[in-house]
């Protein structure tokens, strides 16, 4: 972590096509998954995008600060957060004109976050528990990890990123496996500067005309290279990605109740919410 002081900031790409919920025109990041109360007495019900549940959990991790990076075709992001005020964060904006994958649009982020500790958690998914990111900003700190990575079990891990551990520390990552070796997944992370060189400089050596290149690959190049990588695991938390028809319906099945400021009224259950409706 040399080079790098104690601030935390959080990163939230929103920039994606969101093919995998064809035909859908409506930004991934804004379905209304879950809900809190609404009302000076708490009966009222106000939905809550997905994404700030994501904004919910970086925060944990004492970031106070969030570059969202949006794309043409996600300015309806822009529009619903704003400068962050609803949500208690100040949000500043990256502007990615074009689709190319996940890694470029954190790469996006790196003249911005120099010298910073980044919080990367992704806006279309709900981790529990919801502490996990200040948990893991604990770790991470505690070991001097350039990276460290929260990982959680999956039901299937052949679809997402399993990460293979020796105690805390990271031996592989691997990408959608057809025979994953582990059941589980990593979904979120913190970084130095250490891996935020060491992504970009491999996005500048990806052919340009290969496909779109997976984050998880440079968590393992991370390893390979000698990086320090943690990986911390929580058994008892559950992740789920609400970018797919099937995620959808298992956040809204599984889902967690939000962080809450003093004195709130807890979140309202599905059962009530159907019997105000």
């Amino acid at each position: 972590m040399s080079g790098t002081s104690g601030e935390f900031i959080g990163v939230l790409p929103a920039a994606g096509r969101g093919t995998r919920l064809a035909p859908l025109r409506y930004p991934k990041e804004l379905l209304p998954i879950t809900y809190e109360p609404a009302g000076g007495d708490g009966t009222g019900v106000r939905a809550r995008a997905v994404a700030e549940y994501a904004l919910a959990a970086i925060a944990t991790a004492d970031a106070d600060r969030v570059l969202l990076v949006v794309a043409p075709w996600k300015l309806d992001v822009l529009n619903y957060f704003g400068d962050g005020q609803h949500v208690g964060m100040e949000i500043g904006y990256l502007y990615q004109e074009e689709a190319r994958g996940l890694p470029y649009a954190l790469d996006l982020a790196r003249s911005w976050t120099r010298g910073l500790h980044v919080v990367f958690a992704m806006p279309d998914t709900i981790i529990t528990p919801v502490d996990a990111p200040a948990r893991l900003r604990e770790r991470y700190l505690a070991t001097g990890a350039d990276l460290a990575l929260a990982v959680f079990p999956a039901a299937e891990p052949e679809r997402l990123g399993p990460v293979l551990l020796d105690g805390e520390r990271v031996v592989e990552v691997l990408d959608k496996p057809a025979r994953p070796p582990v059941a589980n997944t990593w979904g979120l992370a913190i970084w130095g500067d250490a891996f935020a060189d060491l992504l970009h400089q491999g996005l500048a050596e990806v052919p340009g005309d290969a496909g779109e290149p997976a984050l998880g690959h440079f968590f393992d190049l991370a390893v390979r290279q000698g990086l320090k990588v943690i990986g911390v695991p929580f058994p008892e938390g559950s992740f789920e990605d609400a970018g797919t028809r099937v995620g959808i319906l298992r956040c809204l099945d599984a889902q967690p109740a939000p962080p809450r400021s003093p004195g709130q009224q807890p979140a309202p259950s599905r059962s009530d919410l159907a019997s105000r409706t």
